[in-house]
């Protein structure tokens, strides 16, 4: 049966729409003996139409392989994702290590296993499908540039000027990362593209790779007027003929970059503040974050097919080439199929429009941050491992507020010191073939340093404390005062009347509680009488010890003592003895003059003593 007419579905859709399940049989019937058709065939013509009665499977949808599964093998494919975004783990293996470790115990084949994968959307090619992303937009011209440096390996200049290292380099991955460690320098190609309008510029350096002074150096000629650009490399002629041709400069308010040496270095985050330069880095291995100029590296391709028929003889030959090529780009190519990149930048606004400043004043801007060095007593700071003279004896032993400017002034290590409201252009002190510095004075030939404010105030200290009677000896650092006379009336008022600056005031006086004192065991001396006035005693007052310390005194002078001496000097003395007492007794035994000869029993008793 050839195609239906578009005027019996419509038939057949409006007598079967809003019918019942049990209403479209009889109906379906009539069409049918009408059109003289199979039942069928009533049914596919309504389909057409959207039509369907067929019931849905209560179990659509439904799958009884468990959810756990598919997400562990899912979690399977994640895993095995290398860094070039490739997974070489096939689905059919990581259904059998599911199967093998017990973790899939349903009875389904792989195909549809993988199909539910699919249709869940955590097979291998949704894991690598890119994450959706939003539309940036722009204000206007200069309102965001991207800045992105790429290298060109392929390339290299020596004397004879650029070559190829295509011969070197096969397509094997792992063979060109073994040739790049091997390359000491290598040509960057740096490029800015402005988001709005695509207007761009690029240029090459060659180095040992990134770094922040050619950073620096690109942007300046990015955001200055072509023109000046056109008048370097190009002679007075073309220059002229070319003036004109090329739109985009200024300071841009936003700049992407990624988060490379360029971006992150300390002088070139000092220009940036100093521009009002907005810097957002994007996130690692996100490339579309900048996508105006991954395309447009993509675009300069074009300029290096060219290098295959014609090698410059230089990097500024090289340059030459691609600011040639810069003008020819901007000026006709329509970028998005409207007009011309220059001719899309030419319609900014004057306050959308922040000029660069001069060369000069761009340097300046490029600074490290102040550092404050306390300078030694010869006026010397260290500095980035340099030494340099502080040009002000006054700065010995003081901070110095150092501003290191690398562009402007310190290819030669120069710095800029700030001291006592002067500035003071450095650079390194130099050392001898005795590794000494060599700024210095010669012995013979020294002089003293001019005098610092302090020391002249020192002089003056001196004179003032001359009229306190105060005297000063000694010499340089180690002068000190020396107090005036006992009877000289000095003029300052230290002592004597610190009390008299307490105001009018009592305070509470506590009562306190007895102390009970433990009384010694000896006899006390004759308490002082306190009456009248007191008179001290000058004369030694008469101590006494006990006896048990004397007799062992006396033991230890004469080795041993008898048992009648004990009794003789306890019965004598009693519990204590007078020490001039025991001095004297002690020597009286010695010379057996104690007990005295007028006792009966004296003989006996030094004998015994003896």
């Amino acid at each position: 049966m050839g195609q239906v007419s578009e005027t019996i579905l419509q038939h057949v859709y409006q007598s079967l729409s809003g019918l019942t399940d049990g209403q479209v049989k009889s109906k379906a019937d009539e069409l049918a003996g009408y059109y003289g058709v199979h039942l069928a065939t009533v049914y596919r013509w309504a389909s057409l139409g959207g039509l369907r009665w067929r019931k849905q499977k209560a179990s659509k949808g439904r799958s009884k392989v468990p959810e756990s599964a598919l997400m562990q093998a899912g979690a399977l494919l994640y895993s095995s994702r290398r860094v070039s975004n490739e997974i070489p783990l096939p689905g059919c293996d990581a259904v059998e290590i599911l199967a093998d470790s017990g973790l899939l115990n349903v009875d389904v084949s792989t195909g549809r296993f993988l199909g539910i994968m699919r249709q869940k959307q955590i097979s291998a090619q949704d894991i690598l499908r890119p994450s959706p992303h939003q539309t940036l937009l722009s204000k206007h011209p200069n309102h965001v540039w991207q800045f992105d440096v790429t290298n060109c390996l392929q390339y290299f200049l020596d004397t004879r000027g650029m070559g190829e290292r295509d011969q070197e380099m096969e397509l094997y991955k792992n063979k060109i990362v073994k040739t790049a460690k091997t390359i000491k320098k290598e040509l960057l190609r740096y490029v800015a593209v402005d988001h709005c309008t695509g207007a761009f510029y690029f240029r090459y350096f060659y180095a040992s790779g990134e770094r922040a002074i050619d950073g620096s150096q690109f942007l300046f000629e990015a955001m200055r007027p072509k023109d000046e650009l056109l008048e370097k490399y190009f002679p007075e002629p073309l220059a002229k003929s070319r003036a004109g041709k090329y739109r985009m400069h200024g300071v841009p308010f936003i700049l992407i970059p990624d988060k490379g040496s360029i971006i992150v270095d300390k002088a070139n985050k000092h220009l940036f503040e100093s521009l009002r330069m907005e810097v957002i880095p994007h996130m690692p291995g996100n490339p579309r974050a900048k996508g105006a100029v991954e395309g447009m590296m993509h675009f300069i391709n074009r300029f290096e097919s060219r290098l295959k028929f014609k090698r410059p003889r230089e990097l500024d030959e090289l340059n030459r080439w691609a600011l040639d090529w810069c003008v020819k780009i901007n000026a006709i190519n329509l970028m998005r199929g409207v007009a011309p990149r220059s001719a899309m930048w030419s319609r900014i606004k004057p306050e959308e429009l922040r000029l660069c400043p001069e060369e000069q004043v761009y340097r300046l801007l490029i600074r490290k941050p102040i550092i404050t060095p306390t300078a030694n007593g010869a006026c010397i700071i260290s500095v980035l491992g340099g030494r340099y003279k502080i040009p002000h004896s006054g700065a010995a032993h003081r901070q110095v507020e150092v501003a290191i400017y690398p562009y402007e002034y310190g290819r030669d290590g120069s710095i800029e010191a700030h001291f006592d409201g002067q500035v003071y252009l450095l650079k390194p002190i130099p050392r001898d073939d005795y590794g000494r510095l060599s700024q210095g004075t010669v012995y013979g030939e020294y002089h003293t340093p001019k005098e610092t404010a302090t020391q002249k105030a020192k002089k003056e200290f001196e004179k003032i404390g001359a009229e306190w009677g105060l005297t000063f000896k000694g010499t340089g650092d180690k002068r000190r005062a020396n107090a005036p006379a006992v009877d000289f009336e000095s003029p300052l008022q230290v002592f004597g009347h610190q009390a008299d600056k307490v105001p009018n005031i009592a305070f509470m006086n506590p009562k306190g509680s007895e102390l009970e004192i433990k009384r010694p065991d000896g006899p006390m001396n004759e308490a002082i009488k306190t009456q009248g006035p007191i008179e001290a005693d000058r004369g030694i007052v008469n101590r006494r010890i006990p006896i048990m310390e004397f007799l062992m005194r006396l033991r230890s002078e004469l080795g041993s003592l008898t048992a009648a001496m004990n009794t003789r000097i306890r019965s004598e003395f009693g519990e204590s003895i007078e020490i001039k007492k025991a001095e004297e007794v002690i020597e009286g035994i010695k010379a057996a003059t104690w007990p005295a000869a007028e006792d009966a029993d004296a003989p006996d008793a030094r004998r015994e003593a003896i």
